[in-house]
């Protein structure tokens, strides 16, 4: 057994040999395998021009570089058939396969779709490579996803250079500002153009669901083009019309929940009263000379008896808590609550969760005559805060045809019903408020002063309850349009009626504003305007 067990061990060796050659051969070929391979190359135009900044990206992985100054690049690349991806602004991307090249020059095509769109400047319109100037385009069915509900949505962080304001509002919106701050004293807000004509009303009154693009003129060719109201930049706003073919209805309807981002809660019943006692020993310097003054008399060490504790300030020990409560200077009404173990949560009172809803529905179509669009909308949303509430009823119907050859007439009305009758709470009220203090009086109504104390905040729900408003504003808007064309040249005609609310100011001369009438030749800028007046 022994010799057997011997000539075993002897063979297994060279076994053991051909195994660890194998094991390195496999491994070599492995790490061959895995090594990456460096690939370089230039990035030209169609003129054999250099790109700088030209990307280049390994397909399905997050390598890439960029090009320098002579176009030139080197990446290194490794993987089952690897493909490289060239893009640049305003030329078409390409898909090159790697295929063991070391070297790779590739000439970027230029993306002509991109520059025959067609830019808004104001005086007309524009395609891109045409363009010059600053303006920046968004259209608005590549947002119909995020469902906007205003026109503010739809800009906010998708034009370069326009600061859109944010407001936690059940109205929603923002203030607009090109370029930023402007001026100290003057108005710093874009002039609104829609259709063409300069628009007097509120962005809440368009829907966003009805624009077809929106431009914005920040440079100052804007100022050329509509004079010193475009000073602080131009908002050029683009409705939809009616597209060949067959009549379409479409139905847009959107619902979800306002929340709170972000919960910042004030303190607690039992936080709030260590808050007073940590104030309190911050205010009394000399706290220290009657050790445990402003502390629970439940909670005193053994060495101070409550008789020695009450007698600080030559108080009875016979009720210790609300000798405490006092030193911490809190009112009857929170002592009574205090004892009874009655609190409120101002917090939950004054907060909710929004529920929000935005419907519409549209119908469109265009032959060679004639073009049509009509919407209806509904939007009510609930803000975060309770009793927010922004409601309102949108309609719009664009509408035009064509009389001839050279002639073709048109009307574009808006029509809208805003509702801002509601007062949401004070909620700013919040940070002076106890949570030991009552809610109610004695007969059942809001206690104005919740802990009785002036400096201890105004209920949130007492202004509310005891306003009842009535704030709706309904506005018209017509603009007709003429649209004429001799020697190849298209005139176009606007003539705008706008019917304010019954709510609309005063003019200069005191008497009541009822419509107005812009009219534009050309589109360059208004020729006259008309106030009539009962």
């Amino acid at each position: 057994m022994q010799k057997t067990s011997t000539s075993d061990v002897r063979i297994s060796p060279l076994w053991n040999l051909k195994s660890i050659w194998l094991t390195l051969l496999l491994l070599h070929g492995t790490i061959l395998f895995a090594q990456a391979q460096n690939v370089t190359g230039q990035v030209l135009d169609p003129n054999n021009t250099p790109i700088p900044g030209a990307n280049i990206l390994v397909k399905g992985t997050t390598t890439g570089t960029a090009t320098d100054a002579d176009g030139k690049y080197s990446v290194d690349v490794q993987g089952d058939n690897p493909i490289l991806i060239f893009s640049f602004i305003g030329y078409s991307a390409q898909e090159v396969p790697v295929d063991n090249q070391s070297v790779i020059n590739v000439t970027l095509q230029t993306d002509e779709q991109m520059l025959e769109e067609v830019v808004v400047v104001g005086y007309g319109t524009l395609q891109k490579r045409d363009l010059t100037g600053a303006v920046s385009q968004i259209k608005a069915d590549k947002l119909e996803n995020e469902n906007p509900n205003a026109v503010q949505d739809i800009l906010r962080g998708n034009i370069a250079g326009l600061n859109v304001g944010f407001t936690t509002s059940a109205k929603g919106g923002g203030t607009l500002q090109v370029r930023g701050q402007q001026s100290l004293n003057a108005n710093t807000s874009p002039l609104l153009v829609v259709d063409g004509a300069i628009y007097y009303g509120e962005l809440a009154d368009i829907n966003p669901n009805d624009i077809e693009s929106i431009d914005v003129l920040k440079d100052g060719s804007s100022a050329a083009v509509f004079g010193a109201k475009a000073a602080a930049g131009v908002v050029l706003i683009t409705t939809k019309k009616g597209k060949l073919g067959k009549p379409t209805v479409t139905l847009n309807s959107n619902i979800g929940l306002a929340t709170m981002s972000v919960h910042e809660p004030v303190y607690g019943p039992n936080e709030f009263v260590a808050w007073r006692t940590d104030v309190f020993k911050s205010i009394d310097v000399d706290h220290f000379l009657q050790p445990h003054r402003y502390d629970d008399p439940r909670n005193l060490p053994a060495d101070i008896t409550i008789d020695q504790w009450a007698a600080y300030d030559g108080s009875s020990p016979a009720d210790p808590i609300t000798v405490w409560l006092q030193r911490l200077n809190m009112q009857p009404v929170e002592i009574e609550n205090y004892k009874a173990g009655r609190t409120v949560n101002w917090y939950d009172m004054m907060f909710q969760q929004g529920f929000r809803q935005d419907h519409t529905v549209s119908l469109s179509a265009r032959n060679e005559q004639m073009s049509y669009y009509m919407s209806l909308g509904y939007l009510k949303n609930d803000g975060v805060v309770v009793d927010d509430e922004f409601s309102t009823v949108r309609t719009r119907i664009n509408v035009e045809g064509k009389v001839n050859n050279y002639l073709s007439i048109g009307m574009n009305t808006q029509f809208a019903v805003r509702d801002e009758s509601a007062v949401p709470v004070a909620w700013t009220n919040l940070r002076a408020l106890s949570p030991w203090a009552s809610e109610f009086n004695d007969d059942g109504t809001y206690r104005y002063l919740p802990n009785g104390e002036q400096s201890g905040g105004r209920h949130p729900f007492a202004a509310s309850s005891a306003t009842d408003r009535l704030q709706k504003f309904t506005t018209l808007t017509l603009l007709r349009i003429l649209n004429f064309t001799t020697d190849s040249i298209t005139n176009r005609l606007n003539i705008r009626t706008g019917q304010p609310s019954v709510d609309a100011p005063p003019d200069k001369t005191g008497r009541p504003t009822i419509g107005r009438l812009t009219t534009c030749s050309n589109g360059i800028k208004p020729l006259m305007t008309f106030t009539p007046s009962t």
